[in-house]
């Protein structure tokens, strides 16, 4: 029992979370859960043909909030976001550009943009929350109720790092004829007021922030290189790795003909060697036959010899007419 209770409230304080509670002037509208956001994988005649309804501010003492932030992932399904605003009868609008964080390029130019159109028509298209020519907080109007507002993010252009968001934050408050309980934003406007708990609530409502006294201005832009630099980028890359390949290929190339180079002139000393050393056995063999040649015996002559006695000095014979004894 305890278990469910806790669930209980856990679903009322998210529930209040996103929706508000009743005593809060504002309902809040994550854009992307609330299906103002389109997913890229809906077929493009899904989206072409798919009108939304409106969102009808029908009491004027409640406004709406609109808000998303999406980070390096969600941008890229849920990139297109469109939603229309409608007023009572007979009372107008007013549109508070509260918080854009968008991208720009190198030159200014608006890469993500939002577009606000008006029930006469007319458009405005932009990607800062700060308005160039009175530098002031961008609030359109409309005496009629009727707003479309787009935010168009280019998907094909990654952001600069994981880490960097986008982010739009935008406050549609009822305007009507000025009554008790309802304060005006243009004094010179007499149907300009609006609720008085929207006045010193921190939210901006009224054109030139005077119900805040003054405004708060949070636009940021996420720097982003322009695409022809981007481009430029990739040729001096693409040119450096060329130039850096080819060194190597012409270290390598170096390389292998010093080392022939080595290995022809290792080779010509061996040969060279193995000829000096043929000439030298070739040469020393010679002279080995002609030192042979030139041995002779070392017998002396017979001339030097000293001959036998000879028979007739050993063994004289008698002389005739002589007898022995």
């Amino acid at each position: 029992m305890l278990v469910v209770y806790f669930k209980t409230l856990l679903l009322v304080q998210v529930f209040y979370g996103i929706h508000g509670s009743a005593d809060t002037p504002y309902r809040i509208y994550e854009m992307v859960p609330e299906g103002i956001c389109k997913s890229r994988r809906i077929p493009l005649f899904d989206n072409l043909l798919t009108q939304s309804d409106p969102i009808q501010l029908r009491n004027p003492e409640r406004g709406a909030i609109f808000r998303q932030t999406w980070n390096a992932s969600s941008f890229k399904r849920f990139a297109d976001c469109k939603f229309y605003l409608q007023a009572p009868p007979n009372m107008g609008l007013y549109l508070t550009v509260s918080t854009v964080k968008l991208r720009k390029n190198s030159r200014g130019h608006c890469i993500d943009s939002i577009v606000v159109k008006k029930s006469n028509e007319k458009k405005y298209t932009f990607c800062d929350a700060i308005d160039d020519d009175d530098d002031e907080l961008r609030v359109y109007a409309d005496d009629h109720g009727k707003m479309r507002v787009t935010v168009n993010l280019d998907s094909t252009l990654a952001l600069p790092t994981l880490d960097d968001t986008l982010e739009v934050k935008f406050i549609a408050t009822v305007k009507r004829d000025c009554m008790e309980g309802y304060l005006p934003c243009e004094d010179d406007e007499d149907d300009s007021c609006i609720y008085k708990d929207f006045f010193l609530d921190g939210y901006a409502n009224c054109p030139e922030c005077t119900d805040e006294k003054g405004c708060f201005k949070e636009s940021e832009q996420v720097q982003i290189m322009n695409p022809s630099n981007v481009l430029l980028s990739a040729i001096i890359s693409l040119l450096a790795t060329m130039v850096v390949f080819g060194g190597c290929l012409w270290c390598l190339y170096r390389y292998r003909n010093c080392m022939g180079s080595c290995n022809s002139n290792s080779a010509g000393t061996v040969r060279s060697n193995q000829n000096t050393a043929a000439v030298a056995a070739e040469h020393l063999q010679v002279e080995l036959q002609s030192s042979a040649i030139e041995i002779h015996p070392s017998a002396p002559p017979e001339d030097d010899k000293d001959l036998p006695p000879t028979y007739e000095s050993l063994f004289p014979v008698n002389q005739p007419g002589r007898t022995s004894p």
